[in-house]
């Protein structure tokens, strides 16, 4: 599996909307992130969509967050970026390949039922983190573990 780079630019955009008192406007994160203001919307665009972060439409304007963040976790930013369709879809093309006595849909369903553990695993992972915890380590004296 390979995680999309707006993952990381919009954990990106999230700290920095978060270390702002005020709205930060899209043509400062593109600045300050060296992506173009287009692309940077697209991305900002998915984080409003999914609740993390909210646009202010006025002279003051930008974007702020919806909640603290402390509240935003990794898996929230990531089904944000990445949407919540499960990671496996079956197609049954194995049932064009082996012979219909062999047992191919109870092996097939153990596959998918070890894939699916697997992906709750990952999920439960990048829920456990949050980004005052990623703020919190990167603000750590060097040697202290989390």
């Amino acid at each position: 599996m390979k995680i999309r780079k707006s993952f990381e630019q919009a954990i990106c955009i999230l700290l920095l909307v978060g270390a702002n008192d005020k709205p930060i406007k899209s043509h400062e994160l593109s600045e300050k992130l060296l992506v173009s203001d287009s692309y940077l919307k697209k991305i900002t665009r998915q984080l409003v969509v999914s609740g993390l972060i909210q646009s202010m439409a006025n002279k003051r304007g930008g974007f702020v967050l919806t909640k603290s963040l402390d509240c935003i976790s990794l898996l929230d930013i990531f089904e944000a970026m990445e949407g919540k369709e499960p990671f496996v879809k079956t197609t049954h093309l194995v049932d064009k390949v082996f012979d219909s006595h062999l047992k191919v849909k109870e092996t097939e369903d153990f596959i998918v039922d070890y894939l699916n553990a697997a992906e709750n695993q990952y999920k439960q992972k990048l829920k456990e983190i949050t980004l005052s915890q990623i703020i919190d380590a990167a603000h750590q004296e060097e040697g202290e573990n989390l």
